[in-house]
């Protein structure tokens, strides 16, 4: 049976954020299908009607599933049902349906639509609740709420492709279930300020949430509209600037208090417009521009007072007002490279009074006017009062609030335009332009002009070098310079797609935004791992190398080439001395061919380094063309680093199957018995071995080889698939993180979509000549896991500056870039009947598929030419004018006897370089770590048998580097043949790894190193 029963109301109960308050709770056990009636019916059905009900399944104790298998269903007054009915998303909308399509989410609010149209005319008589599930004994428990039938709204005609984004997409969610975590971000495409509503104007993590902590009403409340520049709530906000309009006798300046409910229904939230209603009468609207925006607020005729309050997070910030403008300044948030911000701002009326907010923070400060309609145009700056005010001159003065957001709705259908999909549902609309507005949102500008438009001078407060002095009320003290930075991307996350993503849509933009990034390794010689701004200790790899390297080698006209492949050999063979920058645990990785276990997170930096190394290669080789001046250092540092990639096999442990990490001594971390592939955490970022089983995306076939071949590689992916995330194996978690939480509701075996590591996995399958099966799965994603966009959901998991959805729309097109620094994509199956990609600055392309319902490629043409294997290069793809996809509802032998592309062509496992030197802990030279080092004008060292190396390395000291040296070599050790010689050399940087090519490879026991004057190394290697 079904047992029901009322809610019990209030923002405690999961359903909270809804604007009902009288929810159903549904429970019982499983057997055979049950139902029971629903308050409704009585309605005649008309054109246009759908059904809506939001669903809370409950994940019971056997993971079931059960709760899932509901649903609620209209009964018509001649006894039939809607049959055949499809949610919106196209899922049978029956419960059975439902469960079988896996389209809800346990533990999660999901919403469900139902166009009734089918039925117009037709008189409800009933409403039910059904659940249906195929196996009995099963307890399940849900929730059911919100039920509504009723005219469905129109949808946009496409002549404005803003209208499809609704930026509260992915801030239903939270630290401890994500579904995008993100905020709802007004603002210029990469620009230098968001804005956002704030329900919480006291914190730099979480400040909007859609779907709890509401008031007792069960209704969110406005605290304020903020300028921002979070990149991730778990980097945290800075900088944060509030203003809130208060219709109240006093001025309130508590965020609490001055708080107005206000209804989700009442919002406009897109790129180029934020508007609400509130509670309190006032209707507040906001339209950016790069550095500022225009706020217009209209207040009731009977309010008591009209305020705006000016506030910061805490009191750390100061506003004035002079008579003509506001000023003031905030230091607040995450201090990763903040430096102050600084604000100018003049109001259409002047206001009558200006002073001290009554409550709240000290700094608070209050506007109090007279009139009803209130318009204050406001800039910011990093350098100071006065260049916030030529920011404001430049961008907002003298124009109307209609003409600002007219711009912004220009320059963001401008971003919007490069995909036209044709046939798309509404949803796939939605989810298509919501994630090429969060792909542009970043990374962010962080320069201003202090010239004029027609004669720009580019300036920015630099957040990677030092701060100088104390800052002022109206000046900046961190060190302002001439040019563009850009900032915030987590490289880690972004590497995958996003970047990847700017270089195919927005090639000439991606180019700027590449030497932002180089601008950050100008001044502080480091581009950030994770910039928020400026350098953070966070996650693993150095990804800008392999992001902005792919860039390169799709043709990115970057303005400095040399400059960004610098900035990645410098991570790719420096040991930094700052945890902030570079790589981990490379004192002694470099020279072993692994990170070891006495760093965390170990086999992470190892295989993020490789996959960097391989980029870099890429680059280099290139780049000899292109630099001629340094083509040999060029060569040889590509063939160094393309053999340092291949030094994954170093990691694979053959006993387990599986990659794990190494001890500094060698050995492996864990025994057979005790290493579990499914426990999170140790050696492994965000994530389990399992995961890590397929970390080798630069060279699949190699990874194939170690599995024992495309076959072994196609079996490990089935158990991968089959094998089920418990969330419990928290490993050296202290908690189960919400990633394990997000991983289990995927439910797709060992498949961690919900974060990036798992986001090429489904693609392997093409170097296992399985093709069909990543068509399958990546549709099944596509199908699946991008809901819920209409109730602030729409992304399984954090949407990380853009990569998220950067995924979708290179997945719903056909492509993905699996090998990231190989300019070629992997190809899928298109979602799309047809559609016309129109990068800017690029040639237009269309995709089209004949069967696109079905997810199996039967053929591909590119222009005609038919395409035998499941890859295309970056070069033919955007020459093309059309793919054309003939899909089927079977797997077809398409593309089953030709693999892809890899480092590895062949069926041998890949060799990596090997050190022919044997460690000797007492040489600071051979003891294979860079912390020690020795002066030396002659060093003399034997094998213990004789070798034939092809490299050798020499790692710069703390002292003098060597420019001058030759390497000699002997059977004999008495007489000496010059194996190189060099002169004139350059070491960029202390303990830097420079390779040199053996030019005449021959078989010696005997070395020597002489140097014309004393030289400090810290490390010396030959290499086969």
């Amino acid at each position: 049976m079904i047992e029901t029963g009322g809610g019990p109301g209030g923002a405690t109960s999961p359903r909270a954020g809804f604007t009902s308050v009288d929810g159903t709770r549904y429970s019982g056990t499983t057997g055979g299908r049950r139902e029971v009636e629903l308050p409704g019916g009585g309605r005649v059905v008309a054109a246009g009607d759908r059904l809506r009900y939001k669903v809370y399944p409950e994940l019971d104790a056997g993971l079931s599933y059960s709760a899932t298998y509901v649903a609620v269903e209209v009964v018509f007054a001649d006894g039939t049902r809607l049959e055949g009915a499809r949610d919106q998303y196209g899922k049978a909308a029956d419960a059975a349906g439902q469960g079988a399509e896996k389209i809800l989410y346990a533990d999660q609010w999901n919403d469900v639509q139902v166009d009734l149209t089918a039925a117009a005319g037709k008189t409800i008589a009933q409403v039910v609740l059904v659940v249906d599930a195929p196996e009995a004994g099963h307890e399940f428990a849900g929730w059911i709420d919100d039920v509504e039938i009723g005219p469905a709204p129109a949808e946009p005609d496409g002549s404005d492709l803003v209208a499809y984004v609704d930026t509260r997409r992915g801030t239903n969610a939270s630290h401890d279930f994500s579904r995008g975590n993100t905020l709802p971000i007004t603002a210029w495409p990469n620009g230098f300020n968001f804005l956002t509503p704030v329900t919480n104007a006291s914190t730099h993590r979480w400040p909007y949430e859609y779907h709890r902590a509401n008031n007792a009403d069960n209704r969110p409340e406005l605290q304020g509209l903020t300028f921002s520049h979070q990149p991730s709530p778990w980097m945290g906000d800075r900088d944060q600037l509030t203003i809130m309009p208060v219709a109240a006798a006093e001025p309130l300046g508590d965020p609490a208090e001055r708080a107005a409910a206000f209804s989700h229904d009442d919002e406009t939230a897109r790129p180029d417009l934020y508007a609400v209603d509130l509670a309190s009468g006032v209707r507040a609207e906001l339209t950016p521009t790069d550095h500022g925006a225009i706020f217009r607020f209209t207040f009731p005729d009977d309010a008591p007072g009209r305020h705006l309050i000016f506030d910061t997070i805490d009191e750390n910030g100061a506003f004035e007002y002079d008579g003509n403008a506001l000023t003031g300044w905030v230091e607040n948030g995450s201090e990763t490279g903040r430096t102050r911000m600084y604000c100018y701002g003049e109001f259409s009326t002047a206001p009558t009074a200006f002073g001290e907010a009554h409550g709240g923070r000290a700094n608070a400060r209050a506007a109090t006017f007279d009139v009803p309609e209130v318009t204050l145009r406001i800039a910011t700056s990093f350098i100071g009062v006065d260049q916030a005010r030529h920011n404001l001159e430049l961008e907002l003065q003298g124009r109307s609030f209609e003409e600002i957001q007219a711009a912004a709705n220009a320059v963001w259908n401008e971003r919007l335009q490069v995909i036209r999909p044709e046939g798309a549902t509404p949803p796939q609309l939605r989810t298509v332009y919501g994630n090429l507005y969060r792909l542009n949102l970043y990374p962010n500008s962080h320069f201003e002009n202090a010239g004029t438009p027609d004669a720009p001078e580019y300036r920015y407060a630099s957040p990677v070098l030092p701060t100088n002095g104390t800052p002022t009320a109206r000046e900046t003290n961190a060190v302002v310079k001439t040019g563009k930075m850009y900032v915030n991307s987590g490289f880690w996350d972004t590497y995958r797609t996003a970047w990847p993503a700017y270089a195919f849509f927005y090639p000439a933009l991606t180019a700027e935004l590449v030497d932002g990034f180089v601008q950050q390794y100008r001044d502080g010689g480091w581009i950030a791992r994770w910039s928020s701004p400026g350098y953070a200790d966070c996650m693993t790899g150095t990804s800008s190398d392999v992001s902005f390297a792919d860039a390169y080698l799709k043709g990115v006209a970057l303005p400095d080439p040399l400059a960004t492949y610098d900035a990645g050999l410098r991570n790719a063979t420096v040991a930094p001395e700052a945890t902030e920058v570079g790589r981990k645990g490379v004192e002694t990785g470099f020279f072993a061919g692994y990170v070891s276990t006495d760093t965390e997170e170990s086999v992470s930096w190892s295989l993020e380094a490789y996959l960097n190394d391989f980029a870099l290669a890429e680059m280099a080789t290139r780049l000899a063309d292109d630099c001629p001046e340094r083509r040999d250092q060029l060569l040889e540092e590509a063939e160094y680093l393309r053999r340092r990639s291949l030094n994954y096999v170093l990691l694979f442990d053959n006993d387990i199957n599986f990659f794990q990490g190494r001890r500094p001594d060698g050995t492996f971390a864990k025994a057979p018995a005790d290493f579990d592939p499914e426990e999170w955490g140790g050696d492994f970022t965000e994530t389990d071995g399992w995961n890590f089983a397929f970390h080798v995306a630069h060279d699949p076939r190699g990874l194939a080889n170690l599995y024992g071949g495309p076959r072994g590689l196609e079996a490990k992916l089935d158990a991968f698939f089959a094998t089920p995330e418990l969330a419990v194996k928290k490993g050296t978690y202290s908690i189960v993180i919400h990633e394990m939480v997000e991983a289990q509701a995927v439910r797709m075996g060992q498949f961690g979509f919900s974060n990036q590591p798992a986001h090429h996995i489904a693609w392997m399958y093409n170097y296992a000549g399985a093709p069909a099966k990543t068509q399958a799965i990546v549709r099944e994603v596509l199908d699946r896991l991008y809901v819920g966009e209409q109730i602030g959901q729409g992304y399984p998991g954090d949407e990380d500056n853009g990569e998220m959805s950067a995924w979708y729309l290179f997945a719903a097109l056909g492509l993905y870039p699996l090998r990231v620094g190989a300019p070629e994509y992997a190809i899928g199956s298109p979602l799309f009947p047809r559609v016309l990609v129109s990068p800017l600055g690029g040639r237009p392309l269309t995709i089209s598929a004949s069967g696109a319902e079905h997810p199996y490629v039967q053929e591909l043409q590119v222009d005609g030419k038919q395409v035998p294997v499941a890859s295309i290069t970056h070069a033919d793809l955007t020459a093309a004018d059309q793919l054309h996809f003939t899909l089927g509802a079977e797997p077809s032998d398409w593309a089953t006897l030709e693999l892809p592309p890899a480092l590895t062509s062949d069926d041998a496992v890949a060799t990596p370089l090997v050190d022919l030197i044997p460690i000797d802990p007492n040489n600071p030279l051979f003891d294979d770590t860079s912390t020690t080092e020795t002066t030396i004008e002659r060093a003399v060292w034997s094998l213990p048998a004789p070798g034939t190396p092809t490299l050798y390395t020499l790692t710069s000291g703390s002292g003098e580097a060597p420019s001058t040296w030759q390497l000699e070599a002997s059977t004999d050790g008495s007489t000496w043949t010059v194996l190189d010689e060099r002169t004139n050399e350059t070491f960029r940087w202390s303990r830097q790894t420079r390779p040199f090519t053996i030019k005449a490879p021959g078989e010696y026991q005997h070395y020597r190193l002489t140097t014309p004057t004393p030289t400090t190394l810290a490390q010396l290697e030959l290499l086969h």
